[in-house]
């Protein structure tokens, strides 16, 4: 298979319906799962790159066991390593009160409202699956600035994807979403 993108939307619900889908035609196909995407965090800079070690779900029961992502055959020097909340909603003062962030802050290093669904579906089908995120902001900001923000760091994440995806493709086919 040749490296393909595969875009999901923004929100959990839009990210398992989009997922869904495409496994249903690709589910027999061998790949590793490389979910790239922006995430709101509490101490990392604008534009710092995440690797996504671990992913804690919100709005949802914990599951009986860890939401461990899988790691890349290829080395990523400029990211650090951090856990994700993925929540149901966008995560910012605007969202959650003051006291629920600051504890939010102490079990998670980023957020975004999609990852726990794409990982839960690609642990279902039996893909590995990598996540890597481009800080977008520190949970301060509403939705409008988050879009002028992603629009303003999308050249640097497809710079690091690129990159990455090139490196990758030389050993084994990946799905980008």
């Amino acid at each position: 298979m040749k490296e393909q993108v595969h875009l999901t939307g923004i929100g959990r619900e839009s990210a398992t319906s989009s997922m869904l889908k495409f496994m249903q035609q690709h589910h027999n196909e061998d790949f590793t799962i490389f979910n790239m995407g922006t995430a709101g965090a509490h101490s990392a800079p604008v534009g710092s790159l995440v690797r996504i070690t671990e992913i804690v779900s919100g709005g949802a029961a914990f599951l009986d066991h860890p939401m461990l992502t899988d790691t890349l055959p290829v080395p990523t020097p400029k990211a650090i390593d951090g856990k994700l909340f993925s929540s149901d909603c966008f995560v910012s003062h605007h969202v959650y009160s003051a006291d629920f962030l600051k504890d939010l802050t102490t079990k998670a290093d980023c957020f975004d409202m999609e990852s726990s669904a794409l990982y839960s579906i690609a642990r279902h089908f039996n893909k590995p699956y990598v996540s890597f995120k481009i800080v977008s902001d520190h949970l301060d900001v509403d939705l409008s600035v988050w879009q002028e923000r992603v629009h303003k760091l999308s050249p640097n994440l497809c710079d690091f994807v690129r990159h990455t995806l090139d490196e990758l493709n030389k050993i084994e086919p990946v799905i980008l979403l």
